[in-house]
């Protein structure tokens, strides 16, 4: 369907507080740190309001089952709000969402978004059968990262805390990169009761939740710290975390990171 602060080279520092009626637990903590190659971010733009993006969540979903794991392909599903006006108003739909994907079509040079619309390491993707992302995906492997990311969870039953960390060692990269976190949740179902898609029991994965960024990156840094408390509805044991650097100027992603919540 279509549609006419110290993050720095160095250091960031950012915390979820989750609020949850439950009793404390023992703090569990898990880290992630991105290797020498290119992970590739998949970006899927979605719509419980559009008849045509069913088999595109299927795709995103089915990435791990087919050995596509997050040293590979880091996923995100975002949830558009412009098709809400059809009659079904998509729960997971956010503006910023939309607004991200308005941003990259201008740098893709697209005249409009649509949806399903996937983007690979920031570029406009299509056709998008599976046996095109498995060898775009190691295409891009094959590629020297040009960022450097780590994320730390600590978490127990009542809080999240990330501390994440960006570094990009080139001067002329630094110049016009940007860094992203987001938090995502998977095993979501919804059954859909209006709109184009009524009737229909729709699965999703890799869902964003929350979207915080562009943060510019600069040689000096900027101090980044954010507590955010998470609707009563999200399930912790599904959630997990993103970080990546992207390029302003013409989309590319220098490096992905994904990391689960503890288990």
């Amino acid at each position: 369907m279509k549609s006419s602060k110290k993050l720095v080279t160095s250091f960031l520092a950012l915390g979820f507080s989750l609020t949850y009626a439950t009793s404390p637990a023992a703090t569990q903590e898990c880290s992630a740190s991105s290797g020498k190659h290119t992970v590739a971010l998949l970006e899927l733009y979605t719509s419980e309001g559009c008849s045509s993006c069913p088999p595109a969540d299927r795709l995103l979903s089915s990435l791990p089952a087919r050995e596509l794991g997050a040293d590979q392909v880091v996923p995100l599903a975002l949830h558009v709000d412009y098709w809400d006006y059809l009659g079904w108003r998509d729960p997971f739909a956010q503006n910023k969402f939309t607004k991200r994907q308005r941003r990259m079509g201008a740098v893709n040079g697209l005249s409009t978004i649509y949806t399903p619309q996937f983007l690979l390491n920031g570029k406009d993707f299509r056709p998008w059968r599976a046996r095109s992302v498995d060898k775009e995906v190691a295409d891009i492997n094959r590629s020297k990262a040009r960022a450097q990311l780590q994320i730390n969870l600590k978490q127990n039953a009542a809080q999240l805390h990330i501390m994440a960390s960006a570094d990009v060692p080139d001067a002329t990269d630094r110049h016009s990169a940007d860094a992203y976190i987001v938090l995502y949740e998977n095993k979501l179902s919804r059954h859909v009761k209006a709109g184009e898609n009524a009737g229909r029991t729709l699965n999703h994965n890799f869902v964003a939740r929350e979207l915080v960024g562009p943060i510019r990156l600069k040689s000096g840094g900027v101090t980044f710290d954010e507590t955010l408390t998470l609707a009563e509805d999200w399930k912790t044991k599904d959630l997990g975390v993103v970080a990546f650097v992207q390029d302003r100027r013409n989309g590319d992603v220098l490096q992905a990171l994904a990391l689960p919540v503890c288990q």
